[in-house]
């Protein structure tokens, strides 16, 4: 049987320094350096509308956390840092800035969605939809209630939205989507439906609870810059 040589012995009792972090980030991002300028601006873009959306949610949260009251200061610093190339944007800020994203989605909120629709029509895809829309606003859609065919009838005295008035009153959620702000408004007043809006959105507000319609034009703006 063969004996080991010294210098077989010495190398299998030697100990490597260890990794360079750092280093091994930069080698990782330039071999994902073959992304399109163009397409990172994109997801860059996209993702400063979601960190605002995030951030207008969860700040109506009454008592955050320390974890999201720290998430939430990162986040609002993250948004007043643009990038030095809006077409261009480096790697390294693309990565930044998804991590302050990720660690606000960390405390998504419960969310509803109330619709006042005609008789006939499919809700499936219509709460797709809010779905979408509340994972988009760090929410997670727990709730759905609606009234079929009630336009004529007075918003507080509508089935739907009293379950809705009670998740309200209840606290249990902190986000409400309504497809369409028409439905909040009762036949009453036909010429000022944007008064009744406000008077829910403020409402709902005092509760710690955001108000979203998805047919509001700056609901789809957000942050693009």
């Amino acid at each position: 049987m063969a004996t080991t040589t010294v210098e077989y012995q010495a190398a299998l009792d030697r100990k490597f320094a260890p990794a360079d972090i750092a280093l091994l980030g930069r080698l990782k991002e330039s071999l994902t350096a073959d992304e399109w300028p163009a397409e990172r601006a994109e997801r860059v873009r996209a993702t400063r509308r979601r960190l605002f959306e995030a951030v207008r949610t969860l700040a109506y949260v009454p008592e955050p956390s320390p974890a999201l009251a720290r998430a939430l200061w990162r986040a609002r610093q993250m948004r007043q840092i643009l990038p030095a190339h809006p077409d261009a944007p480096r790697a390294k800020y693309a990565a930044a800035l998804a991590r302050r994203l990720d660690d606000l989605l960390l405390h998504r909120v419960p969310a509803a969605a109330y619709t006042c629709v005609a008789e006939r029509v499919d809700l499936e895809p219509l709460y797709r939809r809010v779905a979408d829309a509340a994972a988009e606003r760090a929410g997670e859609l727990r709730f759905a209630h609606g009234d079929r065919h009630l336009y004529e009838w007075p918003l507080a005295e509508r089935p739907g939205w009293q379950r809705v008035k009670r998740l309200v009153q209840d606290r249990q959620i902190g986000l409400l989507i309504v497809d369409s702000a028409d439905g909040l408004v009762p036949p009453a007043l036909p010429h000022d439906p944007g008064s009744i809006r406000l008077m829910v959105e403020a409402w709902l507000g005092s509760c710690g609870i955001r108000l979203v319609c998805l047919d509001d034009p700056a609901t789809a703006g957000g942050d693009t810059r």
